[in-house]
C-alpha cells in the first residue's frame, strides 16, 4: 500500500469519527424535542372539575392551557377560576399565569391575582396579590406574599393570607395595616 492509500484511510476514519462526535453532541435529540413539546394544548377552554361526591369543585376558563408531557403538569395563560362557596355562589379568581402540578391538589396562580367574592354573599370582598395558591378540594387559598383585602369601607394590607371560601373568611397573617372609613350617615 502506498502513502496515498494510507492517507485516504486515515482521512476516512477522521471523517467518520468527527461525524459520530457531532451526532452524539447535538443539542436536541428526538427524545429531547418531544419532551419539550406539550402533550396537548387547549385554546378557549372551559373545564368543570368535580369532587369525589360528584359536586362541582371549580370551573376553569382561559385562552390557553398546555400540559407538559414529562412532568404531567399544566401551565395556564390568564386563567379564570370560579370556585363555589357552600351556597353555590361563585368566587371569581383571575391571574396572569397559573401552574397545576401533577397531583392537581394545588393550583398556583401568579401575576396580578384578583379574587372577588360572590355578589350574593355580602360584604363584597376583593383580594389582590401577586401569588395565590388555591386548594380546590378544601375550598381554600393561601399566600405568603403581600396581600390587599378590600371590603366596603375597609382596606387591609398585610403579608400572608389564609382564605376559606365556604365560610367567607379571610385572614391576613402578619404585618397587618387596616384603614376603616365609615359609611356616611
Amino acid at each position: 500500500m502506498n502513502w496515498r492509500g494510507g492517507l485516504t484511510i486515515i482521512l476516512l476514519l477522521a471523517v467518520i469519527a468527527s461525524g459520530w462526535s457531532v451526532w452524539m453532541q447535538s443539542d436536541e435529540s428526538p427524545d429531547t424535542a418531544i419532551a419539550q413539546r406539550p402533550d396537548y394544548v387547549l385554546r378557549d377552554y372551559e373545564i368543570v372539575s368535580l369532587d369525589s361526591e360528584g359536586k362541582e369543585a371549580f370551573t376553569l376558563r382561559g385562552p390557553e392551557l398546555q400540559r407538559d408531557i414529562g412532568a404531567k403538569s399544566m401551565t395556564l395563560l390568564t386563567p379564570l377560576f370560579l370556585v363555589p362557596d357552600r351556597n353555590g355562589a361563585y368566587w371569581e379568581i383571575r391571574a396572569k399565569h397559573g401552574f397545576v402540578p401533577e397531583d392537581g391538589k394545588e393550583l398556583r396562580l401568579r401575576g396580578d391575582v384578583v379574587a372577588t367574592s360572590p355578589v350574593q354573599a355580602p360584604p363584597q370582598t376583593r383580594i389582590e396579590t401577586s401569588e395565590l395558591n388555591l386548594f380546590p378540594r378544601a375550598n381554600r387559598a393561601t399566600s405568603a406574599v403581600a396581600v390587599t383585602v378590600t371590603r366596603p369601607g375597609l382596606t387591609m394590607r398585610g403579608r400572608g393570607l389564609e382564605a376559606d371560601f365556604n365560610r367567607q373568611q379571610v385572614a391576613l397573617l402578619s404585618d397587618v395595616h387596616s384603614r376603616y372609613v365609615p359609611a356616611p350617615l
